[in-house]
């Protein structure tokens, strides 16, 4: 049994692979692929926290996505939501009993 979302809050959101690369100076990057697919999910407002990483501390606002079913998305993969040219980044994927949820932060 899954989680019933209400229907005047779903965005429908397009989601785009990604896979991992080396350049040829030997830097990792991520390839996003040319073929998307689009799925409807609950957009939930964003969260502000302090986060620390090898470059220092920043401010990290993140989002919570709760899709309708499961779109098969995977971590570090681009999602884009109507009206917003940004690409938002999946952080982390949460299997809860009822329902997915996903991290999102904005691409560096």
């Amino acid at each position: 049994m899954s989680l019933r979302l209400r229907k005047g809050r779903l965005v429908s959101v397009v989601h785009k692979k990604t896979a991992p690369c080396v350049g040829a100076s030997g830097s990792l990057y991520r390839l996003e692929f040319f073929q998307s697919d689009t799925f409807d999910g609950l957009l939930l407002p964003p969260q502000r926290r302090v986060t620390r990483t090898a470059a220092g501390v920043r401010l990290a606002v993140t989002w919570s996505l709760i899709p309708q079913g499961d779109p098969g998305v995977s971590e570090f993969d681009h999602l884009y939501f109507p009206d917003d040219p940004r690409a938002f980044v999946v952080t982390a994927v949460k299997k809860y009993p009822r329902h997915l949820q996903y991290n999102l932060e904005l691409k560096q």
